[in-house]
């Protein structure tokens, strides 16, 4: 197992971690992932994305996939968006663009020009569950408000209660994950999340609950709206094999949800 990383939103730990993640995609949860993702962002042809916290470009690729024109990818390890820009330049694509910043703090003061007001999709997928206060959770989504045009959508998975907020249950491990060492932290709840890749990886993740509960009062108070999760008993790879997914729509661990900004 790769080395465990108990901190959050710490680059050290995202740099760490960056070759690990690459193997993900093969476990249960991340497929069930992806055609989430995949349905939320529909057909994106002629549209602009910003991706935060987007890593090596997994979501990022998909929205050139849906005819995305330009990808803006903002991260805060250089090592993860390396993975990506190693596979861009095999594809010739160039429609991925990619930015050192920390997404929990205004990136435009970050010496990031990017467009204010303008993208037509932004994404934060697992985002909000490295934010270490409700403040960070904030600036985070300060900044998806801020990017968006008026009617633009967000895009994005996170930690889901129900399932994280209690004690481990083996019924999880099928999908590729576990979480431990789950303790009670002012705004929400820090745990060490386990994915069951070969060899598996450790990191820590700190969800708040104003983000875990789906709440959302805090993107209410920046100008979002018309939140929504996206059915995971709609897709295909639920609908494929039911029994083995019935644990998970029982108590989901996670979930994809849309929004828009008013």
């Amino acid at each position: 197992m790769a080395t465990l990383t108990k901190a959050s939103g710490n680059k050290d730990q995202y740099n760490e971690m960056a070759t690990e993640y690459n193997g993900y995609a093969g476990v249960p949860m991340a497929r069930l992932e992806a055609e989430l993702i995949r349905k939320a962002l529909g057909d994106l042809t002629g549209l602009t994305v910003l991706d935060l916290g987007g890593g090596s470009g997994t979501h990022a690729r998909q929205a050139v996939k849906a005819g995305a024109r330009q990808v803006d990818v903002v991260d805060i390890s250089d090592a993860m968006m390396q993975i990506g820009r190693d596979i861009e330049a095999e594809s010739e694509e160039g429609r991925i663009h990619w930015h050192l910043a920390d997404v929990s703090k205004p990136i435009a003061e970050q010496g990031i020009d990017l467009p204010t007001g303008q993208y037509d999709i932004a994404m934060a997928n697992w985002v909000f569950d490295h934010a270490l206060n409700p403040d960070d959770l904030r600036g985070m989504w300060a900044n998806i408000a801020t990017s968006l045009k008026p009617g633009g959508s967000f895009v994005g998975i996170r930690v889901y209660a129900p399932v994280v907020h209690t004690e481990y249950s083996t019924d999880t491990e099928k999908y590729g994950s576990r979480f431990t060492e789950i303790k009670e932290i002012p705004g929400g709840f820090k745990c060490v999340a386990t994915l069951l890749t070969s060899p598996p990886f450790s990191f820590g993740l700190t969800p708040m609950e104003d983000s875990y509960t789906l709440a959302n009062e805090i993107p209410k108070q920046l100008g979002m709206t018309d939140f929504k999760t996206v059915p995971d008993e709609d897709t295909k790879i639920v609908k494929e094999d039911p029994e083995f997914w019935k644990d998970h729509l029982q108590a989901r661990s996670f979930v994809v949800m849309t929004a828009r900004k008013a």
